[in-house]
């Protein structure tokens, strides 16, 4: 296994519950501007080794989806700003430059401290 990305969660914004019942989860550093706390749930920076790329899995706590598209700035924003958006809809090809879509999967509640990971198989 070949982790590309690991953090963990620090905040929650009181939106990303109904984010979650729509299949998508924000994630951004948890640097980022106050304008964004709401909407996204932030993590602790992490060094990102290699690019995600469709096989490859999300692992948010214990559950595993496999990656099945990557829009084209995603690993870019990933790394500059821990951003992209993902949307658990099981889509072949990216709707969003930002986004990175996994397996069609109703995400879970999230917590503090919980582990957001990307790695290869």
């Amino acid at each position: 296994m070949n982790t590309l990305f690991n953090s963990t969660i620090v905040s929650i914004g009181e939106m990303v519950p109904d984010f979650l019942k729509e299949k998508t989860l924000i994630l951004f550093n948890e640097d980022a501007p106050e304008e964004l706390h709401d909407i996204a749930v932030l993590h602790t920076k992490s060094e990102q080794s290699q690019s995600v790329e469709s096989g490859d899995i999300l692992q948010i706590g214990d559950l595993q989806l496999r990656v099945t598209s990557v829009g084209e700035k995603a690993n870019e924003t990933l790394q500059t700003i821990g951003h992209c958006t993902v949307k658990a809809d099981g889509c072949a090809a990216p709707q969003l430059p930002g986004m990175i879509h996994v397996e069609d999967a109703t995400l879970p509640s999230l917590e503090i401290g919980v582990k957001v990971a990307f790695f290869r198989p």
